[in-house]
């Protein structure tokens, strides 16, 4: 008499894969989850200790607009800060001499 193996079904190899990949991806998942969360807590964290953050959203035009308006008001500044600092050493000038 001549006896076979039994072979093994090649569905249940595939099953046992199946999970064990689907297995690893809920660890991998959960992992990701508890660095988010507690990454999270230390934002959160960080807003409660009075140090407040906000971020306003605008077109790039508005952006683009208040760019040039700070510059133009800057350069202005500047011209008047010469302007006063040597009218500042005329006086000087004038008071010494």
């Amino acid at each position: 008499m001549h006896i076979h193996a039994n072979q093994v079904n090649p569905n249940t190899q595939l099953d046992s894969l199946y999970a064990a990949e689907k297995a690893a991806s809920r660890r991998e998942a959960e992992h990701t989850r508890k660095k988010l969360s507690e990454l999270a807590s230390k934002l959160a964290g960080q807003a409660d200790s009075g140090e407040g953050c906000v971020v306003r959203l605008g077109s790039r035009q508005e952006s683009e607009e208040r760019a040039k308006r700070d510059s133009h008001e800057s350069q202005a500044d500047r011209e008047n800060q010469g302007r006063a600092n040597s009218e500042g050493a005329n006086d000087s000038i004038s008071d010494w001499a």
